[in-house]
């Protein structure tokens, strides 16, 4: 491994109250991510191709220093699309059987077989009423590693490179004090125990507390607190939830869970 590696996996074990080397090294650890600007227009420009494709290898950083999507390398045939109200019959019988609050989930690649296959349309599952229609939950690239999901979980895929301090974002744009922390108590032992200082600052801007959260950075869950977001992927047999975090009000939320699929990537 090499030395960014390692002080990563020591950082996220520091987040996850457990080292790296604890959890199961034979498991599928993936990351998704919803965020409600894009989570259902992906739809209307979606090239069923995408949905096939396999995207193998460890996760990617198509360049920036924010923690925004777009940074990510999509694997959209792993990713996930859930359904409260799903009309189309050919759909129904790629659907995961629903959970209690009535949502069910079908994975990219079987959508995007039956959009091949012409028995489903994308002139189907166009909006008709909020949340009528299945919407994104995306899967980042990663190699199937806990250390990689971490990675893309935390935008930290290029490491050195890529970091952000949005402390000292809010600092300079005169929202904070200087020297007051926005970090929630729950994980300033953990943060202050990361041994490189830029590393250090960007991971502070994803454990805000819930106040600066709304507004900048993330909110960190803690281990194994799944957004409901992810409730049909978190229902799965087999999945464990690793970590949560939530963005803004609402409008976004990333999750690292345990799957159980082959560690073959």
């Amino acid at each position: 491994m090499s030395h960014w590696d390692d002080l990563l996996g020591h950082a996220f074990g520091l987040l996850l109250g457990q080292p790296l080397a604890e959890f199961d090294p034979a498991g599928t650890y993936a990351v998704f991510h919803y965020d409600d600007e894009t989570a259902g227009e992906v739809l209307e420009d979606l090239d069923p191709a995408e949905l096939v494709a396999d995207v193998d290898g460890r996760s990617g950083d198509n360049g920036g220093d924010w923690l925004y999507p777009g940074r990510w390398v999509p694997d959209l045939a792993r990713s996930a699309f859930v359904a409260t109200d799903v009309r189309p019959a050919a759909l129904q019988p790629l659907l995961t059987v629903p959970t209690d609050d009535g949502r069910a989930m079908v994975w990219g690649r079987d959508l995007g077989r039956a959009l091949q296959a012409g028995s489903l349309s994308l002139d189907e599952l166009t909006p008709d009423g909020y949340r009528r229609y299945p919407h994104l939950l995306l899967r980042p690239r990663t190699d199937g590693s806990l250390l990689d999901a971490m990675r893309a979980a935390t935008w930290t895929m290029s490491a050195p490179d890529g970091l952000c301090d949005i402390g000292d974002s809010l600092v300079r744009h005169g929202y904070v004090e200087p020297g007051a922390s926005v970090v929630d108590p729950r994980w300033e032992s953990a943060l202050d125990q990361v041994g490189d200082d830029a590393l250090r600052r960007h991971l502070r801007g994803l454990c805000l507390d819930a106040r600066w959260a709304r507004s900048a950075g993330g909110y960190y869950l803690g281990p194994g607190e799944c957004p409901g977001d992810f409730l049909p992927i978190a229902d799965l047999p087999g999945s464990r939830v690793i970590a949560g975090w939530e963005f803004g009000e609402g409008q976004g939320a990333t999750v690292v869970v345990l799957l159980d699929e082959p560690h073959d990537r």
